[in-house]
Formats: structure tokens, sequence, C-alpha cells
């Protein structure tokens, strides 16, 4: 009995992860390198209940450094990384997804400064 209530509570939340997801990759926002410029920096405030979606396009083999500031914040990278507030890889000819969210949930909104730069 507990077994499988804690089965189905697991699968809801699994579920309802893949439907939040779902939603913010609908609305990803293309961050945009000025000419000339090798960096972008993306300000903006989280709701407690949701996430913002940005996305970046890379060639194969540039290195990608981003980072976050702001209180309680935190980014991640689909099928890169998760959690983090700095993180650097090296790039495959794609887009990313970077989803920015609060590290643990308040009751506020949260600002945030996101800083990408490719090379």
């Amino acid at each position: 009995m507990i077994t499988r209530r804690i089965t189905l509570f697991t699968l809801a939340f699994i579920l309802s992860m893949l439907a939040v997801t779902t939603a913010w990759a609908e609305n990803c926002e293309t961050i945009r390198f000025q000419r000339g410029h090798s960096s972008a920096v993306v300000e903006g405030v989280v709701p407690p209940d949701s996430g913002l979606c940005y996305q970046i396009t890379t060639a194969a083999g540039q290195t990608a450094d981003i980072a976050i500031s702001g209180v309680n914040m935190m980014f991640s990278i689909e099928g890169v990384t998760d959690a983090q507030d700095k993180y650097r890889f090296t790039t495959e000819k794609k887009t990313y997804r970077i989803t920015v969210s609060q590290l643990m949930r308040s009751v506020m909104n949260e600002p945030f400064t996101l800083t990408v730069a490719i090379e």
C-alpha cells in the first residue's frame, strides 16, 4: 500500500515536471549577441512557481561560459548540466536551452543577471 502511494506520487511528480519543462521550452527567448561581441547579459525576474527559458545556438568546438548572479538563483542547460550558478563547456553545433529558476522556491520574485559568453 505504501509502495503504491510512493510510486503514484513519483509518477505524478515526474509527469508534472515534464509538463512544466514543456511549457518553458515553448517560450524560450533567443539570446542574441551584438555585432562584434562574444557575450551577452540578460537581466530578469523569476517568479517563485516557474522558470524562464533562454536559448543559444552555437558552432561545434566553441567554449561556452555561463554564469548567473542573484540571490537563490540557478540555471540548467538541457542535456548538459543541472542546478548551476557557473558552468563552462565545449559546444556542439546545436541550440542549447537554458532554464533559469530559483534554487530554493521562495514566495517572492527573484531578480537575476545571466551572462553568456561564447568563444
